[in-house]
């Protein structure tokens, strides 16, 4: 097999490689504003100041201040809310400043009451979401990689290598093939999938891989080179979007401050806006579904529950809310529309190949939008195989349902079983979505082959069947002159320059010319 000649897929091998960053740190100062003294009783009037000087909010932040609740009461408070301990007071921010937007800073402070013992707050300490900032810290306004980056892989996912310029990676991902969409979209899923699932309230990968699909199809027709609302030019539109899912631009790090940050998935890696980073196939995607997670927690705060999560979460990525679905959204709306289109292919096993589906499109069965989520059975016995390349040293590797990618140089060393068909029998027109003729009197020919009607629908033709000769005449397929056998079916898992690649007995196989 030529791997040299394909440049499909950038494979990690530092998937857990440390990130040490300089993280910027809030400005924090709590002083004594004015003391005052009456009936044996001191007063002392506290007042606090959190500068955020950084491009990032900061969100759930708290400060703990030394308190002696045997001699001291804590009397009312401004800008924060106090809740009073033995040992300690803790504030944390009110309605209008428990999240300290970027760029801003807030001022807040209380009263105590003390008998005997003298109320000090220089040992006060501001707690944020990665760090404790001691009282009289000055800002730190750095623009260096964020804190919630720390420790997180996949921060150099890059689909194309960096060289390319941007009018070479727009072109080239508009070229890629609807399997080669499916697949960057499932390397990501799988990369990511300890928290999507988690999120998503599932176990059961290729539901939420056809949810994916079903959502692409939606956003982009399974095109990883759409974009939109670039009229304004590079990150001035907040709705300018790019990649399978329309990730728009407010999903990066860097991004205008005057646009919502959505900094609350800590445990995704946070990219930063740059024209490489927001035109690379691999890293537009996976921001699309750190984008995703962000709804999904908007729409639990929205106390929503179950697959109104997803649907609420899926409203949220198009409109920039996820409150609760409205009467006229139902149905045919955005979210259910997903729900239809994911359904199709979640039906139809198409995870892995260039049959793909649209908005409209009739084949699409749309009175139960959500009903293949939550009643379908699941496949047990179903595996996707997606072979990624890296194209500077042509080492590739492999990514299936479940498991994490393993590297290798040589693909006759898999041991992964790949998509059954539907039916016993298989043919050509399995790959285009309708099933194969049982007769082999054909209606009609066009470039895929001879078709029939059957019951009512098209029907492909099989050749092997139909070729006069009881399906003796011998199987050929390029691959015999590249080492590896034919295939025994026309189930294809991967397609490049030579053909269409199937996996048999755990080895790959080319799929026979017949097929197509």
């Amino acid at each position: 097999m030529d791997f040299i000649k394909r440049n499909l897929f950038v494979f990690l091998f530092s998937l857990y490689c440390i990130v040490f960053v300089n993280a910027s740190t809030p400005g924090f100062e709590i002083k004594v504003g004015k003391s005052w003294s009456g009936d044996g009783t001191t007063y002392t009037q506290a007042e606090g100041e959190i500068i955020n000087a950084s491009k990032l909010k900061i969100n759930n932040w708290y400060i703990e201040v030394p308190f002696d609740g045997s001699d001291q009461r804590f009397l009312g408070s401004w800008g924060c809310v106090v809740e009073e301990k033995d040992d300690k007071l803790i504030l944390t921010g009110e309605v209008t400043n428990q999240v300290i937007k970027v760029l801003t800073n807030t001022t807040f402070g209380f009263i105590v009451a003390s008998t005997n013992t003298k109320f000090d707050v220089e040992t006060a300490v501001l707690h944020t979401q990665t760090k404790a900032v001691p009282n009289h810290t000055k800002a730190d306004g750095s623009n260096d990689s964020e804190d919630m980056n720390i420790g997180l892989p996949y921060e150099d996912n890059r689909y194309f290598l960096e060289s390319m310029d941007e009018a070479e990676e727009k072109a080239a991902a508009s070229a890629l093939s609807i399997a080669e969409v499916k697949a960057i979209i499932f390397k990501e899923l799988n990369e990511h999938w300890d928290v999507v699932s988690k999120y998503l309230g599932t176990d059961d990968m290729l539901r939420v891989f056809a949810l994916f699909l079903g959502w692409a199809s939606r956003e982009s027709t399974l095109n990883a080179g759409v974009e939109t609302a670039q009229e304004d030019g590079f990150g001035v539109n907040s709705a300018h979007a790019y990649g399978p899912f329309q990730t728009a631009i407010t999903a990066f790090y860097g991004c205008d401050p005057t646009f919502d940050q959505e900094d609350d998935v800590p445990e995704m890696y946070w990219y930063t806006l740059t024209h490489k980073n927001f035109y690379d196939p691999y890293i537009s995607t996976h921001m699309g579904i750190r984008k995703l997670i962000h709804f999904v927690k908007e729409a639990e705060s929205f106390d929503q529950t179950g697959i109104e999560i997803i649907r609420c979460a899926l409203k949220g990525f198009n409109s920039g809310h996820a409150n609760p679905m409205q009467e006229s959204e139902k149905g045919t709306g955005y979210s259910d529309e997903i729900g239809s289109l994911a359904g199709w292919y979640y039906k139809t096993r198409h995870f892995d190949d260039n049959v793909y589906t649209w908005t409209g499109d009739e084949r699409v069965d749309r009175s139960d939008p959500w009903g293949w989520w939550e009643k379908a059975e699941r496949y047990d016995n179903i595996k996707v195989v997606v072979r990624v390349r890296n194209p500077e040293d042509g080492t590739t590797a492999t990514y299936t349902t479940g498991s994490y990618p393993t590297a290798t140089s040589n693909p006759t060393t898999t041991t992964l079983s790949p998509i059954e068909p539907t039916s016993s029998s298989s043919c050509w027109a399995q790959g285009l979505g309708y099933p194969c003729c049982e007769g082999c009197e054909a209606s009609f020919t066009d470039g895929d082959g001879d078709w029939a009607i059957e019951n009512g629908n098209w029907c492909g033709i099989d050749p092997k069947k139909c070729n006069g000769n009881g399906g003796e005449e011998e199987e050929t397929c390029f691959s015999i002159d590249m080492g590896y056998p034919c295939c025994s079916t026309c189930t294809v898992v991967y397609t490049d320059s030579d053909g269409g690649w199937g996996v048999e007995n755990g080895e790959w196989c080319g799929v026979p010319s017949s097929c197509f």
